[in-house]
């Protein structure tokens, strides 16, 4: 009798091990939601979409030559995001492109040009970066601190390519 007890708790107990695993099986803790967190391929993207929206703006500027200032300032966060993309850290980076292309859409409103759809965000990117708020200014004063001394002038790019702006194929 004590065997056949025996051998009836070592089944009940393989099965509620067995049901525990299965998928679907209720949980005591369940896992935290999940936050989706900005991976390479993300940041690639917003830059790249972001250096095509500045080249618009330089054509836009160099033809018109209405002098804001908002190019040199997209183009100064553009190198900085590149910068935090290449270090790894792609959220920032995302937030810094972000910046860069606000500054280069009203660089090419100010010269007659006009924003489409394809220089907007796409939800997925817009989901990433509002997972994480950050001003505008604390994008202003980290620029500011990490690389001083960037040109503020839009004159300074007409005669130049700005062509360190995107990602080569290499990052």
């Amino acid at each position: 009798m004590s065997r056949y007890i025996s051998l009836v708790v070592l089944f009940l107990m393989v099965g509620i091990t067995y049901a525990e695993a299965q998928p679907g099986a209720r949980r005591r803790n369940p896992p935290p939601p999940r936050v989706r967190k900005a991976e390479k391929v993300h940041a690639r993207r917003v830059i790249r979409r972001t250096a095509f929206v500045l080249h618009a703006a330089h054509k836009a500027v160099k033809e018109n030559k209405v002098y804001t200032g908002n190019l040199a300032r997209a183009v100064a966060h553009q190198r900085f995001a590149r910068k935090l993309y290449v270090r790894g850290r792609f959220l920032r980076a995302m937030h810094q492109s972000r910046l860069a292309r606000r500054y280069a859409i009203l660089a090419l409103q100010a010269n007659k040009g006009a924003e489409t759809a394809e220089m907007k965000f796409d939800k997925e990117d817009e989901d990433i970066m509002n997972s994480e708020a950050v001003s505008d200014k604390e994008l202003q004063d980290e620029l500011d601190k990490e690389m001083p001394g960037y040109s503020t002038k839009d004159e300074d790019f007409m005669d130049k390519e700005i062509g360190d702006i995107d990602l080569g194929d290499n990052d």
